[in-house]
């Protein structure tokens, strides 16, 4: 009679073996990012924030490149704020270039941008973008006079405009009011002015603009130099 052990050994060799680990649990997959269809790629840089396409995802490869580069979509909204925007007191190179490039990119599409400027970008953007609907400059600002037919002239379908910082003269208003017909939102609370502005110019600024935030006169004067610019300023209404 067979000993228990020898039972036991028999019942072990009946048992199935266990099978087979399939051979793709032990291999790597590797992806070809590069090779991903074109309106995948489109959707995958649609969700980053423009700055990182502008600094590097759009350099990692030839395809990509072209799709970062090629796509005018892409560009229609520009938005590259940053916290150093308002911490600056001068907007580095390297930002302006940034801005140049987004532009570029939008192949004259562009309808709104939000970021940096200054009045050589300013004329930049206008001449490229006929369409620009938006503009908000997170940077500080201040557009000379002469810089005024070079940029507000050129903007006849601005509706929204914002500016965070900075100086803003009469020339700018008046302008605004003469060419862009469609401006809804002027907020310029955080600006300053050094001009005293008239009763005649204010009300046609709140009459025209639906969305108004004047910046403020700039303190710093006597009682009497204000009283004065103020009487000047309405002798010279317009």
């Amino acid at each position: 009679m067979p000993s228990s052990s020898r039972r036991r050994r028999r019942r072990r060799s009946r048992k199935d073996p266990p099978p087979a680990a399939p051979l793709h649990e032990h291999e790597t997959t590797t992806r070809n990012w590069a090779a991903l269809p074109r309106d995948v790629q489109w959707a995958l840089f649609s969700r980053l924030p423009q700055a990182d396409i502008l600094r590097g995802a759009g350099l990692a490869c030839a395809s990509w490149r072209r799709t970062a580069v090629d796509e005018p979509l892409l560009w229609r909204h520009i938005n590259i704020a940053s916290q150093e925007d308002d911490e600056a007191k001068d907007v580095p190179a390297r930002r302006m270039a940034m801005a140049r490039a987004a532009v570029d990119r939008a192949g004259g599409g562009c309808e709104s941008y939000r970021g940096p400027a200054d009045p050589s970008f300013l004329a930049y953007l206008a001449a490229r973008s006929p369409s620009l609907r938006g503009l908000e400059v997170t940077s500080r600002l201040y557009l000379p006079d002469s810089f005024v037919g070079k940029v507000i002239a050129k903007l006849p379908m601005l509706e929204r405009l914002v500016l965070r910082r900075g100086l803003v003269v009469k020339a700018t208003l008046r302008a605004l009011m003469e060419h862009c017909p469609r401006l809804e939102l002027l907020h310029a609370g955080g600006c300053y002015m050094m001009e005293a502005m008239g009763s005649r110019m204010r009300a046609r600024l709140e009459t025209t603009i639906k969305d108004l935030a004047l910046p403020p006169l700039s303190g710093g004067g006597c009682s009497f130099c204000s009283a004065r610019a103020t009487r000047i300023a309405e002798e010279e209404d317009d």
